[in-house]
């Protein structure tokens, strides 16, 4: 390692967040991982008695497309915890913290502040098997050298494959129209959105919320949400006619980016199924909605749509070999006392979709005993009593309220971590796979108000800042953020387990996490980055053997 008297630079882990005025702590010149594994690693730095900026870097000992560097940008942290938050946290306090990942730019290079710690995050990826010695030297603007770091990452010969679970994170499609001032679907549209597809595919999605109509999520009652249709509705007197052609360039467009299986929009409202989505239909050559807030969910009306609807979409889909890879949802977060209602619901719409898959965020298991979903997505703090009761087919998500008993979540206030020990606790739990709900929510709370995520993290003060979006609405699309790429590392060390299963079996691996702290629930665990990364080189190491 190389530095100037006045500057510092530091080899550290992916998993911490670089503060300022606060000495990194996770010190890293060495790790490993396995084959098609992508890794990530920081250069921490700072200039002493002085500013500047125009820095440039060079990174030596590896082909040059196998990297990416970026800026590590502060954003807001207004909302760092609510009251009932535990202590697991690296503040309560409102603050800047980093998180952006933010391309390098070519005007003013890398900035450096005076006396500041800052950090660069070096992803790598499709390294040959082998031990691979790196140098990242920074440059001033004079071309001097200002310092420069190695590090060894060694490739483990063990290929690691993509994860076997369901994982969907939901895209809002209106935020990204209403946030660049694009029409929803046109050309420069479908560019921007191509950019958030394909970066959700590379963080682990394999399904995608599909808007068949405008989703009907985090609408306040009896306001709307841009429309965002997909499928053309043509109503002839007390008939139904559907164009499905938009439906069929969507779901061809989000397979060539990588997406896997379909989750169809929900067919009646948040919170207990008791009103319909908004629905757009041509009524005697007019552009109207039909459907809304209006129109109680189990109304002969809707239920004559539904019937024809769902029997059309059906055929349309078999026809065109989507319908296997397709679930479908009732209602989101229906709660203790709307069991009857969801069940009256469900079974109108099973009446039309008998061999269909069922999945919604769910956390009461009343709703799984009487049989009415496939696919419960639990929030991690009611699976507990899941775990109880032996129910094993069950899947996870968390949102603003998973904030308390050290459970796992992404806001930004959090040790990277915590947000990425779910990987190991899905494995332990034999968890199905995961669901959030704001890859991309750039409203305030309800979707009242659009807001700039750049400023505003927190849903305008209503939920903890990072909970309503993962990544941010860059110039050219999408740009991320370090807590998605931890979020994708608890993925890929899931990944691991799975190949460590197949060479000891699912018992001695679950064993051994049990051994190394990892208990079968969501809360029990060590509360240390230090620990996870050596349990990571320690499963890297059984893989070798």
């Amino acid at each position: 390692m190389y530095q100037k008297h006045d500057f510092e630079i530091l080899p550290i882990s992916a998993l911490e967040k670089v503060r300022g005025h606060i000495r990194p702590q996770l010190f890293e010149k060495e790790n490993s991982a396995l084959f098609k594994e992508r890794f990530g690693f920081q250069v921490a730095y700072r200039c002493v008695g002085y500013g500047t900026f125009g820095i440039s870097y060079k990174l030596t000992g590896i082909n040059e497309e196998c990297a990416k560097v970026y800026s590590v940008k502060e954003v807001p942290c207004t909302y760092s915890a609510a009251a009932c938050s535990d202590d697991y946290l690296l503040t309560k306090d409102s603050c800047t913290m980093p998180d952006l990942l933010a391309p390098i730019s070519n005007e003013t290079g890398i900035v450096a502040r005076d006396g500041y710690w800052q950090a660069l995050y070096i992803s790598l990826s499709d390294l040959p098997v082998g031990k691979h010695q790196l140098t990242f030297s920074l440059f001033n603007n004079n071309n001097e050298l200002l310092g420069s770091v190695d590090y060894t990452l060694t490739v483990i010969d063990k290929e690691l494959c993509n994860h076997d679970l369901t994982c969907t994170y939901w895209i809002h499609y209106d935020s990204i129209a209403e946030y660049y001032n694009l029409p929803v679907f046109s050309g420069e549209y479908n560019v921007l959105l191509k950019s958030f597809i394909l970066d959700a595919v590379n963080h682990g999605l394999t399904t995608l919320l599909t808007p068949l109509f405008t989703p009907a999520l985090d609408t306040e009652i009896g306001k709307e949400r841009l429309t965002v249709q997909l499928v053309g509705v043509e109503k002839i007197g007390d008939k139904y006619k559907f164009d499905f052609s938009k439906l069929g360039w969507f779901m061809s467009f989000a397979k060539e980016c990588g997406v896997k299986n379909f989750e169809m929009a929900h067919l009646f409202t948040q919170w207990g199924a008791k009103y319909t989505p908004k629905i757009v239909a041509t009524v005697n050559g007019e552009k109207k909605k039909i459907f809304g807030w209006e129109t109680e969910a189990l109304s002969d009306e809707y239920k004559t749509f539904l019937g024809e609807f769902l029997t059309c979409l059906r055929a349309w889909l078999i026809e065109n070999g989507y319908y296997q890879s397709c679930y479908f949802h009732i209602s989101d977060e229906p709660n203790g006392n709307t069991l009857e209602q969801y069940k009256a619901c469900s079974m109108l719409v099973k009446q039309y979709l008998p061999d269909a898959k069922f999945m919604d965020a769910m956390s009461h298991v009343e709703y799984v005993e009487a049989g009415l979903i496939d696919m419960p997505f639990v929030a991690t703090s009611a699976t507990d009593a899941f775990i109880e009761k032996g129910i094993k087919d069950y899947y996870v998500y968390y949102c603003t309220t998973q904030r308390d008993k050290f459970l796992s979540n992404r806001f930004i206030a959090m040790p990277l971590e915590r947000t990425r020990v779910l990987g190991l606790q899905i494995y332990q739990n034999g968890v199905r796979g995961f669901l959030h709900w704001g890859y991309n929510f750039y409203y305030s709370v309800l979707s009242k108000e659009k807001v700039n995520p750049f400023a505003i993290t927190d849903c305008m003060g209503r939920y903890q800042s990072g909970d309503s979006f993962i990544v941010y609405p860059g110039k050219n699309g999408v740009l991320g953020s370090i807590r998605n790429e931890a979020f994708y590392q608890g993925l890929q060390d899931y990944s691991a387990l799975k190949l460590l299963e197949e060479k000891l079996g699912r018992e001695k691996v679950c064993a051994f996490l049990e051994e190394n702290g990892v208990a079968k629930n969501f809360h029990d665990y060590p509360k240390s980055a230090g620990w996870l990364i050596e349990l990571r080189k320690q499963i890297n190491r059984l893989l070798a053997e």
